[in-house]
């Protein structure tokens, strides 16, 4: 939670672009907790520790993805149409499922199932260590594992049956982009943030400019 608190919903791009960083918008902060304590339960996410203090210094939400049953939403959509209230969540939960539906990577690579890479965060003090990278080798090697039906008993029950193919992942800040390109990410999509708008600006009226003038859509196939 405090990796959320203190660095992801402060510091991220969409956030930002969404208001979910100021004060008062604290019902969606609580929002997307609760998005975050879900897509644990998959059992697929990661966080950094440091050893001498035991705190939790970065974190890897990470999400099972499949195509669902016809007639039913996916996993985004159902939490938007369920759990989601506050206006600047929905504009966040809409920008995943936009950028998203952009280009249907499963049906690209023929794949069922991916694991994506969510929400990536690393606390403000223990920055430029290359935890965030190290994060994102371990998400890549531990779907590499399931993908071969390893480690299957430390994931949720009802998903050991699947076998993820690829990660994806939104990459919104020059930082996440940079270690996307050094790990071997593919870009399939790149979007400017001018595309979107909240509350009468567009994100790249919110966002520092450090951080470029787009996202990207991204896989990294096995």
């Amino acid at each position: 939670i405090q990796v959320l608190n203190d660095s992801f919903f402060i510091n991220e791009s969409v956030c930002n672009g969404c208001e979910i960083n100021l004060p008062q918008n604290a019902q969606a902060r609580q929002e997307l907790r609760e998005l975050c304590r879900i897509t644990a339960q998959d059992g697929v996410s990661l966080i950094a520790k440091h050893v001498e203090s035991g705190r939790i210094a970065a974190v890897s939400f990470n999400k099972i993805q499949f195509a669902p049953p016809p007639g039913e939403d996916n996993f985004f959509v159902k939490f938007l149409k369920e759990q989601v209230h506050s206006p600047q969540a929905l504009c966040l939960m809409n920008y995943m499922i936009t950028m998203d539906s952009k280009i249907d990577v499963c049906a690209m690579y023929n794949m069922d199932c991916v694991n994506e890479l969510m929400f990536l965060a690393t606390l403000p003090e223990f920055g430029r260590h290359g935890i965030g990278r190290a994060l994102v080798e371990a998400t890549i090697e531990f779907t590499h594992e399931l993908s071969q039906g390893k480690g299957v008993e430390d994931i949720a029950e009802e998903l050991r049956g699947l076998r993820p193919a690829a990660v994806t992942a939104l990459w919104t800040s020059f930082f996440t982009q940079k270690i996307g390109k050094k790990v071997g990410f593919k870009v399939l999509n790149s979007v400017p943030y001018s595309e979107f708008e909240y509350n009468g600006k567009r994100f790249d009226e919110r966002i520092d400019p450090v951080h470029n003038k787009h996202s990207e859509q991204v896989v990294y196939k096995f």
